[in-house]
Formats: structure tokens, sequence, C-alpha cells
């Protein structure tokens, strides 16, 4: 049987049941720059704490990490990427990479509410979730966390649902000023991404966490009445376009060869609809949508061409999507502040200036979201 707490969870793995595990997060939850990300990451060292730690248990672990990547897409791949592997504990990492200074609309910011929806999901389905704070090398260094203001902000809606929370960013930036850790050793190359060592120190700090909630009392999570963050992912929609019948369209695989796994589409799309040029030459098309904001996942290849959108009829926003990647999965914004109470047209208009014969557009799926009904139709 599920359930929504951690402490509960570990329980469970103490009587040596079977769970199973999701990561959920950008490239420090797959281990971008480790030697080895499924062994020597953070992932992979918790999965080996987990196991050590209940050798009883029965863990099955899922990796579904994309990385550059935050909440606002991370709210649409739940279902396929998180859900459908039936998790009794999601491990969820988005607080970096949706901004930890925070935006301009403190609590009910545009990420807050993509990142409630994802937490509130989990615990409407009784899932337990352990929001996980990663770090990049600056904010260990800096003086004043309250400074961070996304990190207060997610820690205020944790409190709303009463959901235990893994500070490693804390514990992290106390050890540097106490002089404990030396950053300028696990972050040797790259500020964002650490090496090895880095990674080690994550699942260290994580450890702690970890054994602080297993020694605790139950924090038992709740459902607030309504969203404490504002209700625009309370209704979205993701639409596989290759379920559909396009005319001009061609259904096809995504590509397997990629030069960043995390960013590999082929793991987050089943199928793509590609429209090919003739006489180096691709036309326009349409989406009609009532919906507040609309998003779409793509894949680029070499001969990917950019393209412009218009609302309405209105200017032409320029969308460069051109990969120097073999292939990448690219989240796209098309329109973010739609009147979600009629419906709109978006035109999309290659740019055959840079097309040649084998210019391609390749979609995965159409995103939308609002906080009332939703309509979509695609030429």
């Amino acid at each position: 049987m599920q359930t929504s707490s951690v402490f509960k969870f570990i329980q469970r793995a103490k009587h040596a049941e079977r769970l199973n595990v999701v990561f959920f997060g950008g490239s420090l939850t797959w281990g971008a720059n480790a030697s080895d990300p499924n062994i020597t990451s953070w992932r992979g060292l918790t999965m080996k704490m987990l196991c050590e730690k209940y050798p009883d248990a029965h863990f099955s672990f899922k990796d579904s990490a994309v990385g550059g990547t935050g909440s606002s897409l991370g709210v649409f791949r739940m279902e396929r990427d998180v859900f459908t592997w039936n998790p009794d504990l999601v491990l969820l990492d988005f607080t970096l990479n949706d901004g930890l200074e925070g935006g301009k609309e403190g609590l009910y910011d545009q990420r807050n509410q993509s990142y409630e929806a994802i937490i509130r999901e989990c615990v409407k389905r009784k899932i337990a979730v352990l929001p996980v704070f990663l770090t990049a090398k600056k904010h260990v260094e800096t003086d004043d966390l309250s400074q961070l203001k996304r990190r207060l902000e997610h820690i205020e809606l944790f409190r709303k649902y009463n959901l235990e929370y893994a500070d490693v960013l804390g514990l992290m930036n106390e050890a540097y000023h106490s002089g404990k850790i030396d950053i300028d050793a696990l972050w040797p190359v790259d500020t964002v991404h650490p090496l090895d060592d880095g990674y080690a120190a994550y699942a260290e700090f994580f450890k702690l966490e970890w054994e602080r909630i297993e020694n605790s009392v139950e924090n038992v999570p709740v459902m607030p009445d309504d969203f404490v963050c504002g209700k625009e992912f309370s209704n979205i929609k993701r639409i596989d376009l290759h379920k559909l019948a396009l005319k001009k369209w061609t259904v096809d695989y995504p590509c397997v060869v990629s030069d960043c796994f995390d960013w590999l589409a082929s793991r987050w799309l089943d199928r793509i609809v590609e429209r090919s040029a003739e006489d180096s030459n691709l036309e326009p098309f349409t989406l009609k949508v009532k919906a507040g904001k609309v998003a779409v996942m793509i894949e680029t290849v070499a001969d990917s061409v950019p393209f412009s959108v218009s609302i309405d009829g209105s200017a032409l926003q320029e969308i460069k999507v051109r990969s120097v990647l073999k292939s990448q999965l690219h989240y796209v914004s098309l329109a973010d502040e739609l009147d979600p109470d009629r419906i709109h047209t978006l035109t999309v208009v290659p740019d055959n200036s840079s097309c040649g014969e084998k210019s391609v557009m390749r979609w995965g799926a159409v995103l939308l979201n609002s906080d009332g009904d939703i309509e979509f139709e695609i030429n």
C-alpha cells in the first residue's frame, strides 16, 4: 500500500518491502560530469546508501532527470515519467533549475505554481515526495541564504503541505563557512556540476538529512484545500502529436544519438512527428488553442530550422532551435499569457531562408495549461 510520508517509506524499507524510487529533476540529479552517473553521482550514491541501510528491502530505481529543465516542463512529464513507474518515493530536485534567487511575484511566481502542482499531485496520490535542495558552487559560498528567495518560498510551500525536505544546500553552506569543506576541490572544472568528490559531498549531506527524518517523529503530509501558489497549473494537458492523424506530418522515432544522454529526446518522447522540406521549403501551419499558456516539446537535429510564431496575427516571435548537438530535447514556450476564455490562433512560420533539401521540423508534444477549459487543434 502506498503512503505519502517519507517516514513510513523508511519503515516499509525496514520491513523488507518492494519499493519503487523515482529521481525527478535536472542535470545534478542525472549526474552531469560524474565519471559514471549511475554509480558515482548523487543519484548513484543515494541508491547505494538505501540498499546498504535496508539490505532486505527490494528497491527498483528510475532515473527521470532532464538536464537544463525545471518544474515548468516537469509538471508535464509527471504522468509518463514518474507515475507510470508506480513510485513509493519521488526524490524531487527542481529548485535550483527554477532559479534559487526567485521570481518577481514571490510565492505566486509561475515556477512556484508548476512546482506546487508536482508536489500536490504526489500528495494527492499518496506517494511519498522528498524535495531535495541541491546546489551550485556560488550558492554554497553565499553569505546570506535568505537572499535565495526561491528556497524560502519552497520551504514555506513545504510547511503548507507538511512535507519533509532534504536541505543539502543549507548543510553545505554551513560546512563551508565553518571551514569543513573545500568547495574549489568539489567544483574544480564547472561551477554548477561537480566531479565525483562533489557528488560524494551531496550524498554525504543528503544522508544526514535522511537519517534526521528516520530518527524523528512522522510528518504526515496534508492536502491544502486549494493551491497555495496559484491555479495556473490546476488543469494541464500534454498532447502527444504522433497520436493524432496529421496531414503533411510523418511519424518517426526520436533520434537515439545525442551528445548529452539526459537531453536525449528518445528517453522522453515515444514518437515524434516530422515535417520535411519540399523544394527547400517548409509551409506554415497553425495551432488553435484555448488555454492560458502553450509550450511544445521538440527534438532538434542538425537539419532543424528555426521558426517564428504569431499569436492572433500579432508580431512574430522568433524561436531559434537549430541544435549544435547531434540531437536534443527542447522545451519551448510559444505563448505565456493568453486569455484562457477564448480560442487563439498561433501561426508557426518556418524560416525558409535557412532551409535546405533535408531541412525538418520534429515536434513531440504540445503542452497546455489553464485554470479553465482547454481546447486544441493543429492543421
